[in-house]
């Protein structure tokens, strides 16, 4: 029994650091999104392979996809790890251009952490960037790198769009494209999204917002903003996305899944994040996936390729029904 005592104790200490620079506030003096302006650069890209794969078996209808991992520099000059999912255009399917997301992860993660959610995105005609942040121990100076790099990856995949022989020209609409981020990579989303011209729709998965992500609440002009989360927990700062929604401009929706914790929005996830966050559900992690899709099919209008097709509204009416969901309208402050 001490012995398990004594474990349990190791692990939280071990924790409570990476928690505590995750969740500190950003530092005065440095306003959001002033970054000295960089030297005229073409960045580079290196590419480590495409990896192309047939429609898996029993999923007719679906897209095939090509994976292309790489690595590319910033305008502010990150070199960062990137894998890009590409629908492959087949007779019968709807043909480019196709929508567009760019997916963060969370805190201490990677991108490896959301593969399956960008493929079956791409499995359904959406294009899928998740690339690697840069490390948020940072603090504030760390957290504007990565909202200006998210902004960088729209402008590269609108270029690679127009760039005749680019694996990506003609494949991108360049006017339905979406950011969406998981846990702090949610609030890099959100914040990376107000203001900039041509995101048109914004997924927050049981997003984490700093204070500075919230005071720009009501500034926030993407009116297409979905907000799906876990239940609360010391993972998630106890649900404060919620808070971020009543400081918006607009009204709102706050999606719960039942029995969901801060791992589910991940997939795959791994031990790290179960032991340290409550476990996973396998069911849960579906739910969020589906619903992740099914707003980005509606919000960008992404043709649908199901049989028989689907919506967001829908589905949320059945997770109600079914109390998979809780749903609660958020009005905001005045």
């Amino acid at each position: 029994m001490k012995a398990r005592v004594f474990t349990t104790l190791l692990v939280a200490l071990i924790a409570l650091p990476a928690v505590a620079l995750a969740l500190q506030p950003a530092e005065e003096g440095v306003p959001a999104g002033q970054w000295p302006a960089p030297p005229h650069q073409t960045p580079p890209v290196e590419i480590e392979g495409v990896a192309a794969e047939a429609e898996a078996e029993g999923s007719a209808g679906l897209f095939g996809v090509a994976v292309e991992s790489g690595k590319r520099t910033t305008t502010r000059g990150d070199r960062l790890a990137y894998d890009l999912y590409i629908p492959q255009a087949a007779p019968g399917k709807p043909a480019p251009p196709w929508p567009a997301v760019v997916l963060n992860h969370g805190f201490a993660r990677d991108k490896k952490f959301h593969a399956r959610n960008a493929r079956y995105l791409a499995e359904r005609g959406v294009v899928v960037l998740t690339p690697n942040l840069v490390s948020l121990l940072g603090g504030a100076r760390a957290q504007l790198a990565c909202i200006a790099d998210t902004r960088d990856h729209v402008a590269w995949l609108k270029a690679r769009a127009q760039t005749p022989g680019d694996r990506l020209y003609g494949l991108v609409a360049p006017e339905r494209i979406a950011l969406a981020g998981h846990s702090a990579g949610g609030a890099v989303a959100f914040e990376a999204a107000e203001g900039e011209s041509g995101v048109r729709a914004v997924v927050l998965l049981d997003a984490v917002p700093w204070d500075r992500t919230i005071e720009t609440g009501q500034k926030m002009t993407v009116r297409r903003l979905a907000s799906l989360r876990s239940e609360p927990s010391g993972c998630n700062m106890k649900g404060n996305v919620r808070n971020l929604l009543a400081h918006l401009g607009f009204e709102s929706d706050d999606v719960r899944l039942a029995r969901g914790t801060h791992c589910d929005p991940e997939n795959p996830t791994d031990i790290f994040c179960r032991v340290f966050c409550e476990g996973t559900d396998a069911g849960v992690r579906a739910l969020y996936q589906r619903l992740f899709y099914l707003f980005v099919q509606d919000a960008l209008e992404v043709p649908s390729v199901e049989d028989p097709p689907d919506s967001f509204e829908e589905a949320i009416r059945r997770g109600v029904q079914s109390r998979a969901l809780v749903v609660e309208h958020v009005v905001p402050k005045p």
